[in-house]
């Protein structure tokens, strides 16, 4: 059986500095990053992106390298123009490419926290960022949880009304963490407890 993916004492400490005077911290843990394995799914659309995006950009520099067969008005107007609108694309590609890393070292930066008031995420990267929800505008709680216990908790904070009418719901996700099933029964006696 697998270790619980534990919080770094700095996590756990970064985590503490979040309370409220008198708040009790029953429960935390940080997502595993290499449970996070869905997003390099994107790689089956950003690699044949990219690709593509490089080779429109080597087919729109080839008037450039066979400038001595290439009519001078051609070379300076598709020369110019082709590869510079394949640019943003290979950039979009390449940030395609990135993303998943990048998902990666967040949730390594990751905490969450279940006090007796509130679900914590504080996520300590270049910049800290902190988000909390409140046991009481808590609504509907899902699990997904794998065999071995790790998984993810959507917590229904409230729907609003996007920009089209349409109704959205609002989640709290706490996702890739050991334990799912545990932290969903603390969640639950807390709200009972309310």
């Amino acid at each position: 059986m697998e270790t619980p993916n534990l919080p770094s004492p700095e996590l756990e400490m970064i985590l503490r500095r979040e309370l409220m005077p008198g708040e009790r911290l029953l429960w935390s843990g940080r997502p595993d990053p290499l449970r996070l394995r869905a997003i390099f799914g994107i790689w089956f659309f950003a690699v044949p992106w990219t690709a593509f995006a490089l080779f429109w950009e080597a087919m729109a520099l080839l008037p450039w390298m066979a400038s001595s067969h290439t009519p001078l008005g051609i070379q300076w107007s598709f020369g110019i123009v082709f590869p510079l609108f394949g640019l943003p694309f290979i950039g979009i590609g390449l940030g395609m490419l990135w993303l998943p890393f990048k998902v990666r070292r967040k949730a390594a930066e990751t905490i969450y926290g279940l006090t007796d008031r509130r679900m914590l995420r504080v996520t300590a990267g270049t910049k800290r960022e902190s988000a909390s929800v409140l046991i009481s505008q808590m609504g509907p709680i899902d699990v997904t949880a794998d065999a071995d216990g790790y998984g993810t908790l959507r917590i229904q904070t409230g729907t609003r009304l996007d920009s089209d009418g349409d109704k959205v719901t609002e989640r709290f996700e706490v996702s890739g963490v050991p334990g799912v099933n545990r932290l969903e029964g603390l969640l639950l006696e807390q709200k009972a407890a309310q």
